[in-house]
């Protein structure tokens, strides 16, 4: 089913608030919601954290280079 709403979350070195990110967007009520996490070559835990959570909820993409803020939400567009 084509999901109501994207949230596309660019991500770098957020372990400490990844989770609390993906679930407020998975809290939306009213609407069928979709999760893309791009990870922008995080040093830390935050593609395992992301990938914690079930795969037909989130999508977690790793980008191979640090792109930046901008580059990684448009890979995750």
């Amino acid at each position: 089913m084509q999901p109501d709403v994207t949230f596309v979350i660019a991500a770098y070195n957020a372990e400490g608030s990844i989770a609390r990110a993906i679930e407020s967007a998975l809290l939306q009520r009213d609407v069928l919601v979709e999760v893309v996490v791009v990870d922008d070559r995080s040093g830390d835990r935050t593609v395992e954290i992301a990938r914690a959570f079930p795969p037909e909820q989130v999508e977690v993409i790793a980008l191979d280079l640090n792109r930046g803020p901008g580059g990684a939400r448009n890979a995750g567009l």
